[in-house]
């Protein structure tokens, strides 16, 4: 069902939408955050509650609600290129698309997924109906990267980001939707999923253990301090795709904050799959390096968003990381 409820987390976001719902809603916003922390899942309950009849819309129950969250409404389309370029002909045919009325409902609505992969034509173009939008249309454009998207366009949008859910807010939700997990599989996929369920859905499909393959080799070269290992334990991810490149790199971060806790003789293990390979880091490096090396991963998680290549990021963190274990300041 398509209600406000349907997204965990987010109560002040989801406030501010229902009271601009209730007064005067922009016809153009901007969605941001992270790939799988629920951007088209709210784009969906937007485009319901901008439809739905109901007096608190979305009601989620309605043949209205119900179209849009099977996605055959006729009013509501999706432009979803996935991680293609997103070139001046798509922006094009959304400006002629919008000239025509709604066909059931008074207003139409276009979703436009991976608003950064618009190239600066694709987006010039589509300036100029954001600029003059008929009154029936409304815009909800998604990012991971708002700094891609062009001064113009973001000066006609209004913002909203969506917020990382707390770790029992996650551990709640994964809970109830995967009953038949163990709660270490339950701990480990909370844990590694830096508050993103989506990340955290992957994770309970079969990646938290490629995840957890790749880092472990990785934390074994920092423990010895081998140049040379951490180099290809970092190359061996060069054949992952980014979000898989990414769930490395956040069971990494997991992993070296278990051995900050572990240096410490602190209690909790938030990744039972590296352990033994966080306990045996905690004892070849400083408290301060492993500090150095989590804050590096999680550097590294925000410049996945930006588009920089796969090789670049494996490379930068071989050699930040070996940089700060050898660094005597540390």
């Amino acid at each position: 069902m398509l209600t406000f409820d349907t997204l965990r987390g987010n109560q002040e976001l989801k406030q501010s939408l229902r009271r601009a719902l209730a007064v005067r809603f922009p016809q153009t916003i901007l969605l941001t955050g992270p790939v799988g922390i629920g951007k088209l899942t709210l784009a969906r309950i937007l485009a319901a509650a901008l439809l739905c009849p109901s007096a608190e819309p979305p009601c989620g129950i309605c043949n209205v609600c119900r179209r849009v969250e099977q996605a055959i409404h006729p009013d509501v389309t999706l432009i979803d290129l996935q991680d293609a370029e997103i070139k001046v002909d798509t922006a094009r045919a959304i400006r002629s698309d919008c000239a025509v009325l709604p066909n059931e409902s008074a207003r139409r609505v276009f979703l436009i997924r991976h608003a950064q992969n618009m190239n600066v034509s694709a987006q010039n173009a589509l300036l100029k109906i954001l600029e003059e939008p008929p009154a029936y249309a409304f815009f909800i454009l998604m990012t991971e990267n708002a700094s891609a998207i062009l001064p113009t366009i973001l000066s006609r949008c209004t913002q909203f980001s969506l917020a990382p859910l707390t770790a029992p807010e996650l551990t709640a939700l994964l809970r109830e939707q995967y009953p038949d997990r163990s709660a270490d599989e339950i701990q480990s996929a909370a844990a590694a999923a830096q508050g993103i369920a989506g990340n955290a859905a992957e994770l309970l499909s079969g990646e938290i253990s490629q995840a957890a393959a790749l880092a472990a080799p990785f934390l074994r070269a920092l423990a010895a301090r081998n140049e040379m290992e951490i180099l290809r334990a970092a190359n061996a991810c060069l054949p992952l795709t980014r979000r898989q490149f990414a769930h490395v790199l956040s069971a990494l971060a997991v992993s070296l904050r278990d051995a900050v806790f572990a240096a410490q003789s602190l209690p909790g293990v938030l990744l039972p799959a590296l352990e033994e390979e966080s306990r045996t880091l905690a004892s070849h490096a400083t408290v301060r390096q492993l500090l150095a090396m989590y804050d590096w991963t999680q550097e590294l998680l925000t410049r996945i968003d930006r588009n920089q290549s796969l090789p670049l990021l494996t490379g930068c963190l071989a050699a930040r990381c070996y940089e700060y274990l050898i660094d005597p300041t540390l």
